[in-house]
């Protein structure tokens, strides 16, 4: 791994308690320059710090590229703007206009934390779709995991068509087409790896995670060689690329079939796939392409360009199934896990049984889904919103393409625990919707939004020092005790799960016969 001579100016000072509950500004010395940030005596944050070169002019649609050095003092008091998208993005904060000169990053550190002192760092990725969110949205914020001795990165990466249109023209010029949003994560992981020591953090003990398109991220990172040392430990939380996929039928990873959507896009602003196509392409307005492949959280209706990663051969050398069934991943250990209830959040009430049989052929195709409507009927005991719920969760939010990782990746001898989320707040069943997508994330980071009850803070005890055992030994039965005390088992094909609830134990796997009948019908057999 690279060295650096890394030097720390005024960071390593101690801030005296008196000054706790106010803040005092910091600087760090890094490889590319120095970083003002801000402390409170407990922690240090670093707000919009660039990791990438602006992706906009040549490099939009094109590679990421590194920053280079700065002159002076760069201000890393504010967040950096975020990433194209439609307004709707929930938590990031006061800024209304996103831009595409988007890539940046925000660290949360221990405010004592001195050069060389190797803390765990990590790297968190987040989800939205690959349409919506920020790095800054307030969910994410990590000073709890600071306060317990971990380096925290967050950052943002490029979305909707800036992220991951496809096309022929960038493929013939770059060797790769579709994922530049996942170029941009594994550029700023390599950020992480040559500058985070300065912050305290240790590049060899990094661990990355991510929530629904983030996990999905992580998947893919997890798969790409060109992340291969850059990451000891992974966190996927509701999703993979496998789930990305089957989205909708027409945007599965496939090279040429992405590339012919990237076509469609192309021929609405009389644009031809060409190298003259692609200036064109660069000098369109963003937010223009950005509405036109924005997503939408209703997911029953056809959202022709809703925009997935690529199987395009560099970032993802092979198709994602038989990359994991021959071993061709990144060998690190996995915490992961699902929501019971993911698919209720993005399936409104009084659904007709037209309208669940159309979204599960736009999923998964006619032949496969006429299998999966014949297993998941609608009948007297199952409304046509149920049925529709249940299959938005498990065909691309919840398992089986998640736990067709965790199969695998302990079949190979990795270190593999399992969890389900299985605690519904009052708020949630009064509206119907179960232990819905993304709710555990504000346990996780302690960012509850709102007064929480004796079990909700409880259950942020559990889950968040959980995390951060995992992040510190690789292990979450770690050295921070927990309410439960329950002993998380290793997870074996098939096998038992943590079950986050007004009681936390381990339990068989939820609905295990349904989740190998999906990833049967959606993936094919071994």
């Amino acid at each position: 791994m690279k060295k650096c001579v890394l030097l720390f100016v005024m960071m390593a000072l101690f801030v005296p308690p008196a000054l706790a509950g106010s803040t005092v500004s910091v600087t760090v010395k890094t490889p590319l320059g120095d970083v003002q940030g801000l402390s409170d005596g407990e922690v240090a944050v670093f707000k919009g710090i660039p990791y990438a070169k602006p992706p906009v002019g040549e490099l939009a649609y094109a590679p990421t590229q590194p920053v280079e050095k700065w002159d002076g003092v760069l201000d890393a008091t504010k967040f950096g703007p975020i990433a194209s998208q439609m307004p709707g993005a929930p938590g990031v904060g006061d800024l209304s206009v996103s831009d595409a000169d988007c890539l940046t990053l925000n660290i949360w550190a221990p405010a004592t934390a001195r050069a060389g002192d190797a803390l765990p760092v990590y790297v968190f990725i987040h989800g939205g779709a690959y349409a919506l969110g920020a790095g800054s949205c307030s969910t994410y914020d990590s000073t709890s995991f600071a306060r317990d001795g971990i380096v925290a990165v967050t950052f943002n990466y490029r979305l909707n068509a800036q992220g991951f249109l496809a096309t022929r023209a960038t493929y013939e010029k770059y060797g790769t087409t579709g994922n530049w949003g996942h170029l941009d994560q594994i550029e700023a992981l390599k950020w992480v790896r040559d500058n985070i020591a300065s912050f305290g953090g240790d590049p060899g003990k990094v661990t990355i995670g991510g929530e629904s398109a983030g996990s999905f991220s992580v998947s893919t990172i997890l798969l790409s060689p060109l992340a291969r040392g850059l990451f000891r430990a992974a966190v996927m939380e509701s999703g993979s690329i496998f789930s990305a996929a089957k989205i909708w039928y027409n945007t599965a990873g496939d090279l040429d079939r992405r590339i012919e959507v990237g076509q469609e896009i192309l021929r609405l602003f009389d644009t031809p796939d060409t190298g003259t196509g692609l200036t064109k392409l660069r000098a369109l307005d963003p937010m223009l392409l950005t509405s036109v492949t924005d997503c939408s959280r209703n997911m029953t209706g056809y959202q022709r360009y809703f925009l997935m990663p690529t199987f395009d051969g560099y970032v993802l050398p092979r198709d994602p199934r038989h990359a994991l069934q021959e071993g061709q991943f990144n060998k690190v250990n996995l915490l992961w896990g699902f929501n019971t209830n993911e698919g209720s959040m993005f399936v409104p009430e009084d659904q007709t049984e037209l309208t669940y049989r159309r979204s599960v052929i736009h999923s998964a195709g006619y032949d496969a889904g006429q299998k999966i409507l014949e297993r998941f009927p609608v009948d007297e005991a199952h409304s046509a919103t149920e049925r529709l719920r249940q299959f938005m969760g498990y065909s691309f939010l919840a398992t089986p393409g998640l736990k067709l990782f965790a199969d695998r990746m302990s079949e190979a001898g990795m270190k593999v625990w399992g969890y389900n989320f299985n605690y519904v707040s009052a708020e949630n069943a009064k509206a119907g919707l179960g232990a819905p997508h993304a709710e555990e994330m504000a346990y996780i980071f302690r960012t509850h939004s709102g007064a929480v009850n004796e079990d909700q803070k409880r259950l942020t005890d559990e889950m968040h020092n959980r995390f951060v055992n995992f992040i510190k030994t690789g292990d979450p039965n770690g050295e921070l005790s927990t309410p439960s005390g329950a002993d998380w088992p290793q997870y074996k094909t098939n096998g038992a799960l943590l079950q986050f609830d007004k009681e936390v134990k381990a339990v068989d796997f939820p609905g295990l016969e349904d989740m190998n009948f999906m990833q049967e019908v959606l993936y094919g057999k071994d």
